[in-house]
């Protein structure tokens, strides 16, 4: 079988095609693969950190702050927390586990319910008492959770995953 000039041109156009699309997909690969390594990296770090600081830390008054407090009479009330309250609860988190907002957002940016879910998680609150707080349904906490997890480490990850994650840092 003999080929025509005008075949093998298509020939090798295509084959330099297939060529530069398989290079441009291992690229960007190796590029996510970096990303998820450097992720890795920046959390082993921010773990490490976080055992240091909670032995230095008196991790017991977070928990007795006015904001906490009335978290918990929220939830007594059925009621959601108030702009304010995000504000001061933040504040209180970040002075006991200092850097938390920002670790939080170098690993991924978030949005206010994905921040407040984490929030909430590091003062040890229960899903169903997330859920009320944030005003959203236990379902949507869930989803959140688990979509974090699977954001921040590239793979999927159960409920249970990001907040052992969250009160690890």
């Amino acid at each position: 079988m003999v080929l025509t000039d005008r075949e093998l041109f298509l020939l090798i156009i295509c084959t330099v095609f297939y060529i530069t699309l398989f290079i441009v997909v291992i690229q960007s690969n190796r590029r996510k693969i970096q990303l998820l390594q450097s992720r890795l990296d920046n959390i082993h770090a921010m773990q490490k950190m976080a055992v240091i600081e909670h032995h230095s830390q008196n991790v017991g008054t977070l928990f007795s702050t006015p904001v906490v407090l009335r978290a918990k009479q929220y939830l007594n009330d059925g009621r959601s927390m108030t702009e304010g309250d995000w504000a001061e609860l933040a504040e209180a988190v970040n002075s006991v586990y200092t850097g938390f907002t920002e670790k939080l957002y170098s690993l991924y940016n978030m949005s206010e319910q994905d921040y407040r879910v984490s929030l909430l998680i590091k003062i040890r609150m229960q899903p169903k008492d997330i859920a009320t707080l944030t005003a959203h349904s236990k379902e949507s906490v869930a989803s959140t959770r688990s979509r974090l997890y699977q954001k921040v480490f590239g793979k999927k990850g159960s409920t249970k995953d990001w907040d052992d994650f969250v009160l690890s840092i």
